[in-house]
């Protein structure tokens, strides 16, 4: 073989290997946005799946969240009328406290007034009047 011929053989494998190239290049850049368009499209589809099943968890956490202040707030009125209740009862006892020791002060009074001045009840001919007291 030639020189001649060899480089008419490296020239013509590098046409058929630089025009293959070509071509190929050319056919990338043809497919390039149909399979970047359905890409895009791919992304989307999954990116509103995605937002979609975000949007359910939303909505069922929202459902329950509703439920429980509902039930919350229910035993909350619950609670307010026992409150309410407790009070009263601890004001009605507040009030038989006091009465109480207004008659335990009264009685004492009494009994020392009954020890200080034992010589006159003792001869007088009847005992000393009971105190009066209002219990309720």
């Amino acid at each position: 073989m030639s020189e001649g011929s060899i480089i008419a053989i490296i020239v013509a494998l590098l046409g058929v290997v630089g025009g293959g190239g070509y071509w190929g290049y050319k056919q990338f850049s043809k497919e390039a946005p149909v399979k970047k368009r359905d890409a895009d499209i791919a992304v989307a589809e999954k990116s509103q799946q995605m937002a979609m099943a975000i949007a359910d968890d939303l909505r069922e956490d929202y459902t329950r969240l509703r439920t429980d202040l509902n039930a919350e707030r229910e035993e909350r009125t619950k609670l307010s009328g026992r409150v309410d209740s407790l009070e009263t009862h601890i004001r009605e006892q507040d009030r038989t406290i006091r009465s109480l020791r207004d008659a335990v002060r009264l009685f004492t009074a009494a009994w020392d007034d009954l020890t200080n001045r034992w010589d006159h009840y003792r001869q007088a001919e009847h005992p000393p009047p009971r105190p009066h007291v209002n219990i309720e």
